[in-house]
């Protein structure tokens, strides 16, 4: 009798701590979860708010972010003109051409969750945008730009000549400058309407945080840098967990892009 009690404790206790275990796993991988997807969310609305509550400051302040940050990408534009020499118009073309970096994501899903013995967390996730994300300096818009550049005095020879007899050379320089603003915008309108969707597979590396005993995203990577990149092996096979779409999200499934997004 007492050695089949022994056999019950023993049973249940090794059930207990199977339990606790596998708790304790399950509750990670929910919060390392959790965290992307508000990492993600923010991402996605192409503003950087509360980002630091959910990522480290290099992964705040770095070029995964900046990459969708509308404010940043706006600057980031405006730093090649002279605002000073912008009339309102054109400025107004300018604000309406960036309002278009806040849509860039249309869409996330995560894929994938994966905790190892260290307790660090990994999450794959595919990120859809309207269009690639290089659509500012990619070489097909600056080979266009510099087409643009170098026809312009020839195709606007006559106007330019008659300005140069009603106007000063500086209202005619003016000119000059807001047109081809104006005409750089219109390029890269057309390349964005004419561009197809992109999906990017990310990876996130998520640690706990000493200090909130909370996880944050310590790391961002592109799928295929993080698969090539030696890693300690998990203690237990990564799991495929119910897809976390945004609130904009469809249930399909979306081939991952080769294209890199680094940190």
């Amino acid at each position: 009798m007492n050695t089949i009690k022994k056999l019950f404790m023993s049973v249940a206790l090794t059930a207990t701590s199977f339990s606790l275990l596998t708790g304790c796993s399950s509750a990670d991988k929910t919060a390392i979860q959790d965290t992307a997807d508000k990492f993600l969310s923010i991402v996605k609305s192409g503003t950087n708010e509360d980002i630091e509550k959910y990522a480290s400051a290099e992964v705040s302040e770095g070029e995964f972010v900046k990459t969708f940050d509308s404010e940043y990408l706006k600057q980031n534009f405006m730093d090649g003109f002279v605002s000073s020499e912008i009339d309102d118009a054109t400025m107004e073309r300018v604000e309406s051409f960036c309002s278009l970096f806040s849509d860039m994501i249309t869409d996330y899903k995560i894929s994938e969750v994966s905790v190892d013995k260290n307790g660090v967390g990994t999450v794959i996730a595919m990120i859809d945008t309207a269009f690639p994300i290089d659509v500012i300096d990619n070489s097909e818009a600056l080979d266009l730009i510099e087409e643009q550049a170098q026809s312009y005095y020839a195709e606007n020879e006559e106007q330019i000549v008659a300005m140069y007899e009603e106007k000063t050379e500086e209202e005619v320089e003016a000119y000059i400058y807001n047109d081809m603003i104006i005409k750089i915008i219109d390029i890269y309108e057309t390349l964005i309407k004419d561009a197809s969707p992109e999906t990017y597979a990310i990876t996130l590396k998520l640690e706990k945080n000493s200090e909130t005993d909370s996880y944050y995203v310590t790391g961002v990577t592109s799928y295929d840098e993080a698969s090539e990149s030696t890693t300690q092996a998990a203690t237990e096979t990564a799991t495929t967990v119910e897809t976390s779409p945004s609130d904009s999200s469809s249930s399909e499934e979306s081939d991952a892009s080769s294209s890199s997004v680094s940190e």
